[in-house]
């Protein structure tokens, strides 16, 4: 470091401090695109879509728990045909998209 002049010293630090500014851009990029994935998955709508019977079975199983620790009968068929409306409703969204992923004008 004592052969460079003050200005070739400051030259290399501005350019590593650059690539350590870029690498971390990459890295958090990286990073986002990983926790947008992970959302993604964890989205209830596609945990319904890609497991409906599952889904069917765990609203089942919290309808019998909730139904059976509160007087009231009627809140575990109420969860029950809560959960199902979402999936159906979530499928018919599905089935009005057209192919290409534009929605159909339903009240037409």
């Amino acid at each position: 470091m004592k052969d460079m002049t003050t200005e070739e010293q400051i030259s290399k630090s501005q350019n590593e401090l650059d690539e350590a500014r870029q690498d971390l851009r990459d890295t958090l990029s990286e990073v986002n695109a990983k926790v947008e994935r992970a959302g993604a998955d964890l989205r209830p709508e596609h945990l319904v879509e890609s497991h409906p019977v599952g889904a069917a079975l765990v609203a089942g199983v919290l309808g019998f728990l909730v139904g059976s620790t509160i007087d009231n009968r009627a809140t575990g068929p109420i969860i029950i045909a809560a959960a199902m409306g979402f999936a159906l409703s979530i499928r018919s969204s599905r089935e009005a998209s057209l192919p290409d992923g534009r929605e159909t004008d339903l009240l037409v």
